[in-house]
């Protein structure tokens, strides 16, 4: 009987040496990962979308990196962000239902960049 105990005894610690050594390698993977991105120049674009007129932030403003599949929403605080994009130049376009669309051409982005956005409405 004491002989089972050991042996689970073992096989437990065992199993729990090798799940702690597994998330180890995978956290030290993450975090290769993650300076392989910084050193390969990934960067983060974000601003805010606003009315040319009132100044106020406008909510789920859809914006768009042309050229690219990503697109984003602003927040409740009109805010956008692109996360995880390379550097380059990019012309980025914001539409919104009862406003005319506005786009930025050829925006450099060689690192974090923040860029509000004014929308007209339309008439």
């Amino acid at each position: 009987m004491q002989y089972q105990n050991m042996t689970k005894m073992k096989t437990l610690l065992l199993s729990a040496a090798l799940f702690l050594a597994a998330m180890t390698a995978s956290a030290e993977n993450g975090k290769e990962q993650e300076n392989a991105a910084s050193k390969a120049g990934v960067i983060e674009l974000s601003g805010s979308v606003l009315d040319h007129e009132t100044n106020e932030a406008l909510v789920g403003v859809k914006v768009e990196l042309e050229g690219t599949d990503q697109v984003a929403y602003t927040d409740f605080d009109g805010n956008y962000t692109f996360s995880n994009i390379a550097p380059g130049t990019y012309k980025v376009v914001a539409s919104y239902v009862s406003y005319e669309q506005e786009q930025i051409d050829e925006l450099e982005v060689s690192s974090s960049v923040n860029k509000s956005i004014s929308l007209k409405a339309a008439n």
